[in-house]
């Protein structure tokens, strides 16, 4: 038998056609993935608000420009990220408290996508005054607040110049308590002049995030090279923001004993940027406070055990009637 090639009809080239745009769309879409890790990150943190029920907002206050996220209904619950983080870093807790709260959460000005940080003063104090004028514009006159890292250290300044706003008080894994001992990360910071903050490379950003978490998770590389694009926005005034808020702030201790209101200070046992002795020296210090520390995390437990650590505070409001 003899097998002659007939001639592409219009449905046979139509569908050849389909199938090369097809396979250019999906070569365009994979390829976006490694070129365009920023639009990526920005699509996905669209997708995860929306799926934990929190909206992005954006406000100026005294030339300031703020990006937030919110969500939910109830007395406000304010959450503040640390040094180099981002709002969506407490989405994990923010999505199940926003059913017994108002969730408010701030780009600190100097990160993500609030105010770049030049020209702006990186005191813990300068950052406390100026979240004060961003709750005023907000008309938020009462709240709950909770702070991570730096977030801790600017979320107990605000209470203790304002014991009457602060409803209670949630520190986890603050900066600021001098007395406690040193971390690895401090230690290297003062004594070694190593900024861990500091990113050239991919490099650099991988070493950062191991040492912030307990077992460093696996980041997929589009996600890795937008975070560290984002954390090497910062490297020309990273030196200043962290001699200002490490070196020329009023210590935690100090601020102890103008915190009048419920405090739950969390902690992760493993970790290494601040010491687990300053959970110790803070719970001494506030009379009344509640002590929960973790086994197995290190310094970013809304990151690493986000459920365990809204159900920890689930129970501390409870506790102190902070929500219905």
């Amino acid at each position: 038998m003899v097998y002659t090639l007939a001639e592409p009809n219009d449905y046979d080239k139509r569908m050849s056609q389909s199938s090369l745009y097809v396979a250019i769309a999906l070569f365009l879409l994979v390829a976006s993935w490694y070129v365009l890790p920023l639009r990526w990150m920005k699509l996905l943190s669209f997708l995860a608000r929306r799926i934990t029920g929190l909206k992005g907002r954006k406000i100026v206050v005294d030339n300031v420009r703020w990006s937030y996220i919110e969500g939910g209904k109830g007395p406000h619950l304010v959450l503040l990220h640390g040094l180099a983080s981002e709002a969506d870093h407490w989405l994990g807790v923010a999505g199940p408290l926003r059913r017994q709260f108002h969730v408010l959460v701030p780009d600190l000005p100097g990160f993500g996508a609030s105010q770049p940080p030049a020209g702006l003063d990186f005191r813990i104090r300068a950052q406390s005054l100026r979240l004060e004028a961003w709750l005023d514009a907000l008309g938020v006159r009462e709240c709950t607040l909770a702070g991570n890292s730096m977030g801790g250290w600017i979320a107990a300044d605000f209470a203790a110049r304002n014991p009457e706003r602060v409803r209670g008080l949630w520190l986890q894994d603050a900066f600021g308590v001098k007395s406690a001992e040193q971390s690895e990360l401090m230690r290297n910071f003062l004594e070694h002049q190593v900024n861990p903050f500091h990113v050239d490379s991919m490099k650099d950003y991988i070493d950062m995030v191991t040492m912030l978490f307990y077992k460093r998770p696996h980041v997929p590389y589009a996600l890795a090279r937008a975070g560290y694009l984002n954390a090497a926005r910062l490297k020309e005034e990273l030196p200043r923001m962290q001699d200002e808020f490490l070196l020329q702030s009023t210590p935690l201790e100090e601020l102890a004993e103008h915190l009048t209101m419920p405090v739950l200070i969390e902690w992760g046992e493993e970790d290494r940027a601040t010491h687990p002795d300053g959970a110790q020296v803070l719970h001494r210090l506030i009379p009344g406070s509640t002590l929960e520390t973790h086994p197995e995390v290190g310094h970013l437990p809304m990151l690493e055990c986000p459920t365990l650590a809204a159900q920890v505070f689930k129970d501390f409001a409870r506790q102190h009637q902070l929500a219905p």
